[in-house]
């Protein structure tokens, strides 16, 4: 049976916005406090992809006749977060312009990233870049480029009314009675559920979750293994010194300090390393599982999608990923 998701998950997002085209616009506008205006195109799930560079894929696009816009579902921290905004708009602009046309036929772009943490941590609901001058702020530099981020744990009270409710509703998945857009969007999402090939590919999405678990504690047994490995073989060095010491004093006076020494040391060694790095290991993987699991856990719980869950573990640090997450 699949999880039910919350309208939080991008998939289930991409889904209501597609098969509710006046709900993504009504969205829009109630973000934006403008009219979008006559909708061209509605695509989901789209892809801007390159042999040689990197691509991307928009969870929902919207063009209209004065303006495109951009909208991503961010259920867990992103790093280089304005950055990333930056390229995607990069992408739009690519869509738009076609080739020998002048620049004046690009149309403004908004990119609207819905967060539930705030990136940047001032606490506001709505963050909204543009571009200024820095020298002098009266100087416009209207290049149609609109940047805004939504951020759901902000301070609601400090944003108009329909899109703090929109924010409440992503963050906690409870709809306000008084509110028609976030109703509309919840039955919206039990709509979603009632398209059987649709909750098909939600299942397979539960499948690629376990999978990804699985991948990421087979992984944290093997850098348990090697650190425990380490550690033990550390450890059993020093207890082999200590023992061989004291293992050749109680020789050496029986049968000659320097004989003794020797002998004791080298047998102390040979226990120490073994008991040590038998030991060692154990606890050592045990610890190192735990840690895995308990940071897979965390990165799930936070949102992650599978694919970007084992692109983190592959490709990041994972002494950062601990403590990012709070892992001991």
């Amino acid at each position: 049976m699949c999880k039910r998701y919350p309208i939080s998950n991008r998939y289930v997002f991409a889904k209501v916005m597609q098969d509710n085209p006046d709900l993504c616009q009504e969205m829009i506008e109630q973000i934006l406090g403008i009219k979008v205006g006559h909708v061209k195109t509605i695509e989901v799930e789209s892809e801007s992809t390159s042999i040689v560079h990197r691509g991307v894929r928009f969870d929902v696009f919207l063009k209209g006749d004065e303006a495109a816009f951009e909208v991503e579902m961010q259920t867990y921290e992103q790093e280089d977060l304005p950055r990333r905004m930056r390229f995607y708009r990069s992408q739009l602009d690519r869509r738009m312009l076609g080739k020998g046309e002048a620049f004046g036929g690009l149309k403004p772009v908004y990119i609207i990233f819905i967060c539930l943490r705030d990136y940047f941590g001032h606490g506001l609901p709505v963050y909204t870049f543009e571009s200024t001058c820095q020298e002098d702020s009266s100087v416009e530099f209207e290049n149609g480029a609109h940047d805004i981020v939504l951020c759901a744990d902000g301070d609601l009270s400090r944003a108009p009314v329909d899109v703090a409710a929109l924010l409440q509703y992503v963050a906690t998945n409870r709809a306000e009675s008084n509110d028609s857009l976030t109703g509309r969007l919840a039955r919206a999402v039990e709509d979603a559920y009632r398209d059987e090939e649709w909750v098909s590919s939600m299942s397979k999405l539960d499948w690629d979750l376990e999978d990804a678990r699985r991948f990421a504690a087979a992984q944290g047994h093997e850098e348990g293994f090697q650190k425990g490995h380490e550690e033990g073989l550390k450890e059993g060095r020093a207890e082999g010194r200590a023992e061989g010491r004291a293992e050749g004093r109680a020789e050496g006076r029986a049968e000659g300090r320097a004989e003794g020494r020797a002998e004791g040391r080298a047998e102390g060694r040979t226990e120490g390393i073994a008991e040590g790095r038998s030991e060692g290991r154990d606890e050592g993987v045990a610890s190192e599982r735990e840690r895995g699991a308990a940071l897979m856990d965390a990165m799930l719980k936070s949102g992650m999608e599978a694919a970007d869950v084992i692109a983190a573990l592959r490709d990041g640090d994972r002494e950062k990923l601990y403590r990012r997450y709070s892992i001991e």
